[in-house]
């Protein structure tokens, strides 16, 4: 397929819109656990998780729509050692 087909264009939004949404929850998650003060381990994770990414999140949802993954990578391992857990990437995409 060539940029200009119109197939590649309908592929290259429905890939903006699943990013813009995924971006979005990812942001709703963080405003959501800003004010989580317990001691549970997941929801600290969870919470430094969303904040290590929020500001991915707003890139892509502002228009930039692009963001360095190896610099989120190194802000997910930051936000293991400052919640003292670490995440399962069941998916083999947040360590890479």
């Amino acid at each position: 397929m060539s940029p200009s087909d119109p197939h590649r264009k309908a592929e290259d939004t429905a890939d903006q819109e699943q990013l813009k949404l995924m971006s979005a929850a990812i942001y709703e998650m963080r405003i959501l656990l800003s004010s989580y003060s317990g001691n549970d381990p997941s929801i600290r994770l969870a919470e430094r998780l969303a904040y290590a990414l929020h500001n991915d999140a707003l890139a892509v949802l502002e228009g930039d729509g692009t963001f360095n993954v190896a610099n989120a990578r190194e802000r997910i391992a930051i936000a293991e050692e400052l919640a003292g857990e670490t995440l399962g990437d069941g998916y083999g995409v947040l360590k890479r």
